[in-house]
């Protein structure tokens, strides 16, 4: 008896002195019933309040781990046995419990085939894809346990601890895990009542959605000042699905690695513990900003879950309430943005081949042209447009190139880059003029060719055999100043400019102009001095026309014309309402700005302008840029392109390569007639367009009067702003 006692005695002093702090935890874990309390993101809207993003109500089914990995049966089974046996199942043997157990079995493997059948039904997916979506579940958390059981393993290693340790459950194997989503409303009541039927086996989830309201839209397109060809008086109804896709972006169901990287739901600390954070990514299901804004203000939509833990002997609970994500405020105007994008889309007319375009005989009248426009407020840098197409949805359509196709997703207005052309030369006078290099007033011969030896190379646009090899200089009868080397983009003017600058100080003026910055690439300052250094002449002076190894966005190029408007202010693009606050400030001679904007004002108001009329080969002709009421100082460009692989029919097989179709660049500043300084900088590019005046100039039109159509400019004041809005988008 009293060695009895003392062995009792020892082990006693062992589970209350030695582990009694482990085991009376375990236990405590045991009474606590803990569970995650979900969130929702914030909204996104627009500058106007609309709605262009949120979470609404949905259910979503999420099972046990058990019956994701196919254990629920033989679970249930030996559950069942344990009832019936009561006190007794302690004294049966193993083989014992395991005879039972088996007898019990076929009836719950039954019921598992039977609910598993019916959810595959319910949730709309194959039996293959269903079951996929349960072993993915049971693979993860297989995973993760092992990972967290490594973990272990190595932090008792480091210790010198016994290594002799049993792999304990992980938090998930005793969680439920969504095994489909957004149930429909008529299939919940059913859902509940398996729910019911089958406790801890699967569980009905108040959830949340991502809904766009502004996914489809009617958009009525004003036809009357189209370029003849297409010009009619009768509006066109355009439905739009998916206009704002491309910039308000999506959300995935998943948690990328590194999304678990950045904020991880689970950290393990340094002294072995575990810390939780409420607003972490887990590796499970999780709403991830994947794409445009709603990736861009991740971080503010995103919101902190709660959590509840309930105690088993009181059934008292305590809870940490959810915190929602913050609601996001964008400088963009979404009916602006959807008549842009109506402005863009390939059937009403101005972004696919027409037979006014100068471009390469290659391509199809009617075929299709990518093509991106950026709106941005001068005086505040908000955003208020960034407009792309092709969309995802209407990819196909008008048989697209393969390029356009494999780039759909692209925003090409902020994520795609392209060589500038001469939208950069009244950005070269400027650093001219800043650095000393050239006299406000200077003119500047037009000989046709900057090399005296060479002129093959380095030539003016004007300087060809359609033109009869004529220059500027004959044209006019004499040097140039910036007013007509602008207007009349003068090729000669600016490679002077640019030999005169040196490569590396005009491309850090470029920085200076926000160039390189989001997107595009300006040659380094090591770059541009290795250019320097060898003497690279030609590459320097193709800088000075926005030529050679540089490229911009659209919103780079609309951002450096704000920033010239502004008189060297420079204020960051900014998608938030309220705009940035100036960053920089680049004195420039306000003569030099005058003549700047003198040059770009000729450009659509003179006879001789790049952007003010266009030849229909029978000796009529119509105004690019026609917007009564608005003052418009432009630039118009053309680029070299890389060359363009076709597929018409969609198939895979790349029918013709063409290599002879330049894209078409137009910038311009806006305002009302009687204004003085510009409030809305605008640059559109069609690729592969051919000429910048004839192609990029009538969709620059196109955006300006939709800023007259939705009040942002007066126009000539024959309609009233408002009435135009209510009658020009159909929601």
């Amino acid at each position: 008896m009293l060695g009895a006692s003392c062995v009792l005695a020892i082990r006693l002093f062992t589970l209350t002195v030695v582990q009694g702090s482990a085991l009376s935890q375990a236990a405590e874990e045991r009474l606590d019933i803990e569970k995650l309390l979900p969130t929702w993101r914030g909204k996104l809207l627009d500058r106007k309040g609309r709605v262009l993003s949120e979470d609404v109500p949905s259910y979503d089914v999420a099972v046990s781990y058990a019956l994701a990995k196919g254990t629920w049966a033989k679970e249930r089974a030996e559950a069942a046995v344990r009832a019936t046996a009561g006190s007794g199942w302690r004294k049966l043997k193993q083989p014992q419990r395991d005879e039972r157990i088996a007898e019990s079995l076929p009836q719950w493997e039954e019921q598992q085939g039977l609910l598993l059948k019916i959810l595959a039904t319910r949730s709309g997916l194959s039996q293959g894809e269903f079951e996929k979506n349960l072993n993915a579940i049971a693979t993860r958390i297989d995973e993760q346990a092992s990972a967290v059981f490594r973990r272990q393993i190595a932090t008792r290693r480091a210790r010198g601890q016994s290594l002799d340790v049993t792999q304990e459950p992980i938090r998930e194997m005793h969680e439920m895990h969504v095994v489909f989503r957004d149930v429909a409303n008529e299939t919940v009541f059913e859902m509940r009542k398996l729910s019911d039927a089958y406790p801890g086996a699967i569980e009905i989830i108040d959830a949340v959605r991502r809904q766009m309201p502004w996914q489809s839209a009617e958009v009525e397109v004003p036809r009357a000042n189209l370029p003849r060809p297409i010009r009619t008086s009768i509006p066109l109804v355009l439905k739009m699905d998916g206009g704002l896709d491309q910039l308000v972006g999506s959300v995935r169901d998943e948690a990328w690695k590194e999304d678990l990287e950045r904020r991880p739901f689970e950290r393990t600390l340094e002294d072995g513990t575990t810390e939780i954070d409420l607003g972490g990514y887990r590796t499970s299901r999780d709403t991830v900003g994947s794409r445009g804004m709603e990736q861009k203000f991740e971080d503010d939509l995103r919101g902190i879950r709660g959590e509840s833990v309930r105690r088993l002997d009181s059934s008292r609970e305590d809870r940490i309430e959810p915190i929602p994500g913050k609601d996001v405020t964008l400088s963009i105007d979404a009916q602006l943005q959807m008549r842009v994008q109506a402005a863009l889309d390939p059937r009403t007319g101005l972004t696919s081949v027409q037979s006014w375009h100068t471009h390469s005989d290659a391509l199809s009248i009617g075929e299709a042209l990518p093509a991106a426009a950026v709106i941005i407020d001068v005086s505040t840098g908000e955003v208020l447009a960034a407009a792309s197409t092709p969309l995802p949805q209407d990819q196909k359509r008008n048989g697209r190139s393969s390029m356009a196709s494999e780039t759909a997703s692209i925003n090409r207005a902020i994520e795609a880059a392209y060589p500038p052309g001469s939208l950069v030369k009244p950005l070269v006078y400027l650093a001219a003029v800043s650095e000393g290099v050239l006299r406000e007033d200077e003119k500047i011969e037009c000989n046709g060719h900057f090399f005296k030896d060479r002129t093959d190379a380095a030539r003016c646009w004007i300087y060809r055999e359609r033109y009869k090899f004529t220059t500027h200089t004959i044209l006019t009868g004499g040097p140039l100043g910036v007013e007509e080397a602008l207007a009349r983009s003068c090729n000669i003017y600016f490679y002077t400019l640019a030999n005169r600058l040196g490569a590396e100080r005009l491309c850090e003026w470029y920085r200076r102009f926000g160039l390189g910055t989001l997107g595009g690439t300006i040659p380094s300052a090591q770059a541009a001095a290795l250019v320097d250094s060898r003497h690279d002449q030609f590459s320097a002076v193709s800088l000075g026309i926005g030529q050679g190894p540089m490229t911009v966005t659209p919103l780079e190029m609309a951002n450096a014309y704000a920033i010239l408007a502004r008189g060297g202010s420079v204020r960051l693009p900014s998608f938030l309402a309220g705009g940035n606050k100036t960053s920089a400030m680049y004195t420039f001679s306000p003569t030099a700005v005058s003549r700047a904007l003198d040059g770009l004002h000729r450009v659509v108001s003179e006879s001789y302008g790049t952007g003010n009329h266009m030849d229909y080969g029978d000796g009529s002709h119509d105004a690019i840029i026609e917007t009564p009421g608005v003052r418009v100082w432009a630039k118009t460009g053309t680029a070299e392109a890389p060359p363009l692989k076709v597929d018409r029919d969609q198939d895979g097989v790349i029918e013709r390569t063409v290599i002879d179709a330049d894209h078409a660049w137009c910038a311009a500043l806006v305002a009302n007639q009687g204004d003085t300084t510009p409030r809305y900088a605008i640059a559109v590019i069609v690729e592969h367009g051919g000429g910048g005046g004839r192609t990029a100039g009538p969709v620059m039109g196109a955006v300006i009067r939709a800023l007259v159509s939705e009040g942002y400019l007066i126009g000539d004041g024959t309609r009233n702003a408002r009435e135009q809005v209510n009658a020009g988008v159909v929601r």
